[in-house]
């Protein structure tokens, strides 16, 4: 075979699998148009079992009558990091508490070493439920992190927040204080 040929049969080669490689990823990929956490507002919050590094079980269907902030996160997500901070100060706010706030930070897939030591070392406090499988992101249609989902009283989701930056802290306050004042219907 003559080295034209070689070369017009490598090249035809290399167009089919790049064309094969992009038709596999366009198949991954969400849709633009696909349904994300943000669609599930006002809709019933997906129930969700879980164990805590602490070795709890979080049952979110077993708090329903209580406000409950769940971020969703990993270690290695530097929008996580930064985010991190703030979802432990609210944890420990004694008044939200009151109020009836409860706030988990979901661990999106790591194993549980790695985690308990990145808590302990940041002096994180809040409870951190492990998502090994992936449960929290297959049912609320997570396509970030962190991925924050305020659920109401009535086990409805009140507000999604995506990513972290600037103005994310005033914006995650304020809604909770909207659902903690939100006592549900009366009957």
């Amino acid at each position: 075979m003559n080295t034209a040929r070689r070369f017009g049969l490598l090249a035809v080669v290399v167009a089919v699998a790049a064309f094969s490689f992009a038709g596999d990823t366009a198949k991954k990929a969400p849709k633009e148009n696909a349904p994300d956490v943000k669609s599930l507002e006002g809709k019933a919050a997906p129930d969700l079992t879980l164990n805590t590094v602490a070795g709890k079980q979080f049952k979110l269907s077993a708090l329903k009558g209580s406000v409950v902030l769940m971020d969703y996160w990993a270690t290695w997500c530097p929008p996580c990091r930064e985010s991190l901070p703030h979802i432990n100060t609210i944890s420990q706010d004694k008044e939200l508490a009151a109020k009836g706030l409860k706030v988990f930070a979901i661990n999106d897939k790591e194993k549980k070493p790695e985690v308990e030591q990145f808590v302990k070392q940041n002096s994180y406090t809040f409870e951190v439920p492990l998502d090994v499988q992936g449960k929290f992101g297959q049912l609320y249609l997570v396509r970030g992190i962190p991925t924050t989902v305020l659920v109401g009283r009535d086990g409805n989701i009140k507000k999604v927040f995506v990513g972290f930056g600037p103005g994310s802290e005033d914006g995650i306050k304020k809604a909770i204080n909207e659902a903690l004042d939100d006592k549900g219907p009366t009957s």
